[in-house]
């Protein structure tokens, strides 16, 4: 891992209809890949496919910022508090990964955005300028 240059910057984008899709054809997809406290929240909505494919494109940004992938599908929670910008939790295999590239959890700055046809987020890696990493 000595040379390996972590991206800093991950972007997503998830079709809603296809969140919807395989929310309704594989209900147990929920647990999987999202934590309770994430269900909680998107099941709260009308349209809650739109809120699980905005986290699901959270979890993928984040993951792409660090440049490991989706090593884990629960490895990421967004956690959202009213009228404050969402952040992310990271567990697991994850977690490991971002400890070995020296980045912390508090390092991560998330985005998020949707539509009735997609969602978008954004991560990145947010350094104090005094980092070694």
């Amino acid at each position: 891992m000595d040379n390996f240059v972590v991206p800093e910057i991950g972007v997503d984008v998830v079709d809603c209809e296809r969140m919807k899709f395989a929310l309704e054809r594989t209900p147990r997809i929920r647990r999987r890949l999202f934590t309770e406290a994430e269900i909680s929240y998107c099941e709260k909505f009308r349209f809650y496919e739109r809120h699980y494919a905005g986290r699901w494109a959270a979890k993928e940004a984040v993951t792409k910022a660090l440049g490991c992938g989706l090593i884990q599908w629960n490895g990421v929670e967004v956690l959202r508090r009213p009228r404050r910008a969402p952040t992310v939790r990271i567990f697991g295999k994850i977690k490991e990964f971002a400890d070995r590239v020296g980045v912390r959890e508090e390092d991560l700055s998330i985005s998020i955005t949707h539509s009735e046809l997609s969602a978008v987020a954004v991560c990145i890696v947010r350094r104090n300028s005094d980092s070694n990493s």
